[in-house]
């Protein structure tokens, strides 16, 4: 997981997770690696767009970089970045939403 997706995750489970999912979030934690940013230079090509933001362009392009696919659920980013020329190895899965529980 890149720097920056680690800190948006964290910062979405701080204010959003319940008790139990917590305990989720800390065992799914337990078998992460963090890496630096660091995208490839097609992403740094990249404008922030109302659906591509800068963190979309570091975490997609840090992928890149690493010639990894990516995990996400930001369809909307994807495609931004598509539209301007830059296709990412990514696999789409469905949003998901904490409970609070």
């Amino acid at each position: 997981m890149t720097r920056t997706a680690f800190d948006e995750f964290i910062n979405i489970v701080q204010y959003s997770a319940g008790s139990l999912e917590q305990t989720r979030v800390n065992r799914f934690l337990q078998r992460v690696l963090v890496v630096s940013d660091n995208p490839s230079s097609a992403a740094q090509k990249l404008k922030p767009t109302r659906s591509l933001d800068p963190n979309d362009i570091i975490i997609l392009g840090t992928g890149d970089q690493m010639g990894i696919v990516t995990m996400t659920a930001d369809a909307k980013a994807v495609r931004a970045a598509s539209a301007q020329g830059v296709d990412f190895n990514i696999y789409l899965h469905l949003p998901y939403s904490l409970t609070g529980s």
